[in-house]
């Protein structure tokens, strides 16, 4: 299902980790395209844990997989940047001794599900479009505070980053850097 095994994950991942404490993913897309950023991610969604390469198509069916609307039975498609940001993060926390997984808290929400979760925005990035593309996630880590997570998202200068007091932060592609607090 597109999973590799934790050895060479972490080969893969100390191999892109060289470079990406210096390089954004926007500098790397600007420099020679999404092939310079790793495309591995290490996630955990309930039960199920897997480590994904996302630029095959089974691994892009199964990450969409583990950021399924649960609730809904739905299956959208990740954004390949929200794919990018996250495996950049995970690949510059590797650079410095960290190999964590990413929780998932949420990835798709449908308008249904959507409506029903608590204090979700009506234009939530959440949400797929017209083509079933969605361009946010929820995630936390079981070792790497959320304030350091947050942060290094914002770092990567590529959408929204939203801190959340229930231990998890939110991040999107949108666009253009923005960022808020939970009360």
């Amino acid at each position: 299902m597109g999973m590799i095994g934790r050895r060479a994950f972490c080969q893969m991942i100390a191999v892109a980790a060289a470079t990406a404490p210096f390089v954004s993913p926007n500098q790397a897309r600007a420099a020679g395209g999404p092939a310079r950023l790793p495309t591995i991610l290490w996630v955990r969604r309930a039960r199920d844990e897997a480590q994904i390469d996302y630029s095959t198509e089974e691994g892009y069916r199964a990450i969409a997989w583990m950021l399924r609307d649960v609730q809904a039975d739905v299956i959208g498609l990740p954004h390949e940047r929200l794919l990018d940001q996250w495996a950049w993060m995970q690949a510059w926390l590797a650079a410095y001794g960290y190999h964590v997984r990413f929780d998932i808290h949420s990835g798709l929400r449908t308008p249904a599900t959507n409506r029903s979760t608590e204090g979700a925005a009506l234009a939530s990035y959440h949400l797929p479009d017209t083509q079933g593309v969605f361009r946010a996630g929820d995630i936390s880590t079981p070792t790497i505070p959320n304030e350091y997570m947050g942060r290094l998202a914002w770092l990567s200068q590529q959408g929204g980053v939203g801190f959340y007091t229930r231990d998890f932060i939110h991040t999107d592609v949108r666009g253009y850097p923005v960022s808020w607090r939970s009360r």
